[in-house]
């Protein structure tokens, strides 16, 4: 049985207040300031995502847009110029909630290296060795291409050169937790770079960590 129009609109309202408190809890946790980063999360329809502009620890939901799967404006304000970069996102992968911020830490090694450095085995939360795609213009088509072709890849989370990171997730919620793992990864790699080189992981170590998880069911 289809949804009444009132009631799908009351569900894209109540989704409208979620994004807006997590806009706030990013900023809260300082990866996004000066109106950087971006919000959304994926409706079966719909995606709804942060306004043009928006400084995140004022967020309101008013402050989120509605759009189609294709862009179209259904209700409120010109969506983030980085719209591309979500829509690219869940067009080729299963996520329902992106994140992009621009946290100092996560913004440091990007700049450094060409992947995340195995500094910790959470970082198989976000998939392991998660790359560091190329700079591009933001809000360019290059840029969501070289993200989404990341998370097509299987890297829910990535970081993007002179830029930020973008954590892709089953939820917002999630997807939020992504986005604050990495940047504490980010500080924990540089923390230990200022004493001496990092002991890091390997590939092995992801592996036995991964069946480990199975064994004792936290994984899934």
């Amino acid at each position: 049985m289809a949804q009444s129009p009132i009631r799908a609109m009351a569900d894209l309202n109540e989704l409208r207040v979620d994004v807006a408190a997590r806009c706030r809890e990013l900023a809260c946790h300082g990866m996004a300031l000066a109106g950087a980063g971006n919000v959304s999360v994926r409706t079966d329809e719909h995606v709804l995502v942060t306004r043009s502009g928006l400084r995140l620890d004022s967020a309101a939901p008013e402050d989120i847009t509605v759009v189609t799967l294709a862009g179209r404006v259904i209700e409120g304000a010109r969506p983030s110029s980085e719209v591309g970069l979500h829509l690219g996102i869940y067009e080729r992968s299963a996520a329902r909630a992106v994140v992009h911020t621009h946290g100092r830490s996560s913004v440091a090694v990007g700049l450094v290296c060409d992947a995340m450095p195995l500094v910790h085995y959470n970082l198989l939360r976000l998939g392991g060795r998660l790359p560091t795609v190329p700079y591009h213009l933001f809000g360019s088509e290059e840029l969501a291409d070289a993200v989404g072709t990341a998370v097509a890849a299987g890297f829910g989370t990535v970081l993007m050169r002179n830029h930020g990171a973008v954590s892709s997730a089953r939820s917002l919620a999630e997807a939020v937790e992504h986005a604050c793992l990495l940047e504490w990864l980010c500080d924990v790699y540089l923390a230990a770079s200022s004493l001496g080189p990092p002991a890091l992981l390997d590939d092995d170590d992801l592996a036995a960590v991964a069946a480990q998880s199975q064994r004792l069911t936290y994984g899934g």
